[in-house]
């Protein structure tokens, strides 16, 4: 047994406490003058709605609507989308925070055609897991990307054009973080706003729709990858010898919050360990997204089928699955509780994030797994 291996089997059992105890460390985002400002702006936004528009203004509105579409063709298109964006915005510190978890999104969708999860869970179970996670990356690109394009355009112009926002029907929560952001440049606070709004804007049209209540959340399969470390969301990193991993694990999707509060803890991670976001840069930057896993670790997967024994087969996205075309006719506002507001206060400051071994231990738990569930299929 290795040093590494040791050391797992003695702390595994009290990792549950170690990270309760880390979560409680908090780095302030917000004070209470900042949120009374915020309520503020809140009450005088309403209602939240555009009566005229100049014709320059129609103009700009049909052009990042257009711009969304094209982007928003599949995972590929949108991770690197948000790349580009954070490139030329980099004071939008959500548009990297996207770029991995969307990242994630596409690792997720293509192991559904790779060497293991095909072997733990039936066919007829594969493709509404990857609508599921499909549908989520689209709408939060479709919801996420105007935003983003419209405060280009804001700095370009040199004037706030966030007026426009209900012309994509982005909800009422992000019009005084956006105002507010124009004004002082507070990434971390408009970073944990856009956290708060993309997730709460899935919940009701994919966690709690009545397709993926039914076909996904309530299955087998769901738990399965969670319990597999499948949900693990991972940073990975670019060191001199070898690509590492940094990160956290999902353990329960359905729960808006903890999605949100798992948004925040990777963000401490990324944007408050400086060394951490200089060598995630420089992987992203490196490191094309393709969505086969052999991105990061072309030692353990490859993206070509060749069923080499000592990798696993993770492959293309575009290999994988085709385009899906997307309609988003639901334009609810989730915002109606302005409770929520106490979740901008604060992000959780994680000390050791690291996922290198735990995540190399999950994988060795996943093909354990998909070697007895062949065998016995096999049998």
């Amino acid at each position: 047994m290795s040093w590494n291996d040791f050391v797992y089997q003695i702390t595994h059992p009290f990792q549950s406490l170690y990270r309760y105890w880390l979560y409680r460390r908090t780095i302030r985002t917000a004070s209470p003058h900042i949120v009374k400002q915020l309520s503020q702006r809140w009450e005088a936004s309403h209602p939240h709605t555009v009566e005229t528009m100049t014709e320059e203004e129609k103009d700009i509105v049909a052009a990042i609507q257009q711009k969304t579409k094209e982007l928003n063709r599949n995972n590929v298109t949108r991770t690197r989308a948000y790349l580009a964006f954070f490139q030329r915005c980099p004071e939008v510190h959500w548009a990297f925070l996207a770029h991995i978890v969307s990242r994630n999104g596409g690792w997720n969708m293509t192991d559904l055609k790779g060497d293991l999860i095909p072997n733990l869970i039936p066919p007829k179970q594969i493709e509404p897991l990857f609508l599921f996670l499909e549908r989520a990356n689209a709408l939060i690109f479709h919801d996420a990307y105007p935003q983003l394009l419209l405060y280009e355009e804001s700095k370009r112009r040199k004037k706030p054009l966030f007026h426009l926002l209900p012309c994509f029907f982005v909800s009422s929560f992000m019009k005084p973080f956006w105002d507010y952001f124009f004004e002082a440049r507070h990434s971390a606070l408009l970073t944990v706003a856009l956290i708060i709004n993309e997730q709460q804007y899935i919940q009701q049209r994919v966690v709690e729709d009545e397709f993926f209540q039914k076909h996904v959340l309530s299955t087998l399969p769901f738990l399965v990858q969670q319990w597999l470390g499948m949900n693990d969301v991972l940073i990975p990193y670019k060191t001199t010898k070898q690509v590492r991993l940094a990160g956290i694990t999902i353990r329960d999707f359905a729960d808006v919050h903890h999605r949100i509060h798992i948004g925040k803890t990777l963000y401490g991670m990324l944007f408050y360990k400086p060394w951490l976001i200089k060598r995630a840069y420089r992987f992203a930057v490196h490191c094309e997204h393709t969505g086969s896993r052999a991105d990061f670790w072309p030692h353990a997967f490859s993206s070509t089928n060749t069923r080499h024994i000592s990798t696993i087969y993770s492959p293309q996205l575009e290999d994988a699955w085709p385009d899906i075309v997307h309609h988003f006719p639901d334009r609810r506002d989730w915002f109606e509780d302005v409770t929520i507001v106490k979740a901008i206060k604060n992000i959780p400051f994680v000390i050791d994030g690291d996922m290198t071994t735990t995540y190399s231990h999950h994988l060795v738990e996943l093909q354990a797994a998909a070697a007895m569930k062949k065998l016995k299929n096999d049998e």
